[in-house]
């Protein structure tokens, strides 16, 4: 029974054969240099070549075309004998009859064929032989007809071997051949040292990468000196770790920001529910405590649904429903659901529409009222502004002791409360204005914070842009 042989899967050589190939950069450069030089080398080597090769046999033409024109002037002035001095000349009569030749030539064998002879008389005609005696064997003749007053016409031929020219183009192809490989070798090997030293920095950078973690996130690349290509790299890379450091750490601070403001609704809740639970016969102690447990709950509510909007922010997925939005009437709206014992709110300005998200536009109007209403002493006022280059304004001021000069940087950032003090200090948990300035820059605007003018506290203004739509609800 014949054992059948497992046949190769073209996959495993496949496989192989990619295998063999380089990994590296800087074997793919050397590589590249190889077959770069090589083929440049084949390029100049033919070229080379071809040109020493037409040199060699137009030397040997301008040779052959100068001693039949010291013949032919032999002929002119009624001689018909070869010189001595020539080791291959013949005069032959038109018919191709040997008149005169040299010592090597044969004259029983015809010099040039009949279809030679009949272009000879026209122009002149040069052939290469092989194996002509007293040439070699290779060998190139030049025959022309002379005519001359007196003189019968005669042709002229004069020969010269070429075995001097196919041996030097034999050492060319030698030398070319035996020094391409070491040139090639020497290129690649002179581009892969070139490649190495060029791609060091990168070899430095890459470790350094692998050793950055976040537990290390303040440790840089090495930047190469100059300002190439792989200097400006070393630069772009470590901007770009700055940027992640301080958004790694912004995240660590907003963690533990959110941390704590978590951390005091749920202890005061766990501990209503536990005095709850330690006077289960008191009804009065239980209800406060179920009532103080129910805003503690309220009040993580809106911790997570505004951690939610901020969360959505970052990614750049608020959801907006746009529609026709009147600005007076959601600040008036707002103004009347907030009006309860404390500052008294006042609404200034016409009716303006945009095309905006009406839920988020009375969340951010609800959010400058509440923050103003917390810190103001007796009043919050808003501005409903008109369209004015495609911008719409509402702004919301205080009269109370206004924002820091020192904080104004960074009022809208989560969880800061810019050190504000105030007679209804308290309360909240520094996330208002940075849902403000989220919602804002998902419908486009821009928001400042400001103190001063107009009841000299705290001033927040948000512009939002008009589109088309908007100005045509507005008429």
């Amino acid at each position: 029974m014949a054992v059948r042989r497992p046949r190769r899967e073209p996959r495993r050589f496949y496989a192989r054969a990619v295998g063999l190939r380089p990994t590296s950069l800087r074997s793919r450069l050397a590589v590249l240099f190889a077959i770069g030089s090589g083929a440049l080398l084949l390029v100049s080597g033919a070229f080379l070549y071809v040109n020493l090769n037409n040199q060699l046999h137009a030397a040997i033409d301008e040779g052959l075309r100068a001693r039949a024109d010291d013949i032919s002037a032999a002929i002119d002035s009624g001689s018909r004998t070869v010189p001595k001095e020539e080791a291959f000349a013949a005069l032959l009569t038109p018919s191709g009859e040997v008149v005169d030749a040299s010592a090597a030539i044969d004259r029983l064998r015809p010099v040039l064929r009949p279809d030679e002879l009949e272009t000879v008389r026209h122009h002149d005609v040069v052939v290469d032989r092989t194996r002509v005696p007293g040439l070699g064997r290779r060998a190139r003749l030049l025959a022309r007809t002379e005519t001359a007053a007196g003189v019968p016409n005669t042709i002229v031929v004069v020969g010269a071997s070429l075995d001097a020219v196919i041996r030097a183009q034999q050492r060319l192809g030698l030398v070319l051949g035996a020094l391409s490989p070491l040139l090639i070798a020497a290129l690649a090997g002179g581009g892969w040292i070139v490649t190495a030293a060029a791609l060091r920095p990168v070899g430095d950078m890459t470790s350094e990468a692998e050793a950055i973690t976040l537990s290390r996130v303040g440790r840089r690349l090495p930047q190469p000196p100059g300002d190439d290509e792989l200097a400006h790299l070393g630069r772009t890379l470590n901007n770009m770790l700055d940027r992640i450091e301080a958004a790694v750490a912004h995240e660590r601070s907003f963690l533990d920001d959110a941390s704590h403001e978590l951390r005091t609704p749920i202890s005061i809740l766990r501990a209503e529910l536990e005095l709850a639970l330690g006077q289960p016969g008191d009804s009065t102690e239980v209800h406060q405590a179920l009532h103080s447990s129910l805003e503690e709950v309220e009040r993580l509510a809106q911790l997570t649904e505004d951690l939610l909007v901020l969360a959505r922010a970052d990614s750049d997925q608020v959801p907006l429903r746009a529609e026709p939005v009147d600005l007076r009437a959601s600040a008036d709206h707002v103004a009347e659901r907030l009006r309860d014992e404390g500052p008294k709110i006042a609404v200034e300005g016409s009716r303006v529409v945009v095309h905006a998200d009406p839920l988020w536009i009375e969340q951010i109007v609800t959010n400058l009222v509440a923050n103003a209403k917390r810190f103001a002493r007796s009043q919050v006022r808003i501005d409903v502004n008109g369209a004015s280059h495609g911008v719409v304004q509402v702004a919301v001021a205080d009269d109370g002791p206004g924002f820091p000069p020192e904080a104004l940087p960074t009022i809208f950032d989560r969880f800061s409360r810019a050190g504000r003090s105030g007679p209804r200090e308290g309360g909240g948990a520094g996330l208002g204005l940075a849902i403000v300035a989220a919602l804002v820059r998902a419908h486009g605007g821009t928001l400042e914070a400001t103190n001063g003018p107009p009841l000299g506290g705290a001033r927040v203004a948000i512009s939002l842009p008009v589109d088309t739509l908007a100005r045509s609800a507005k008429t």
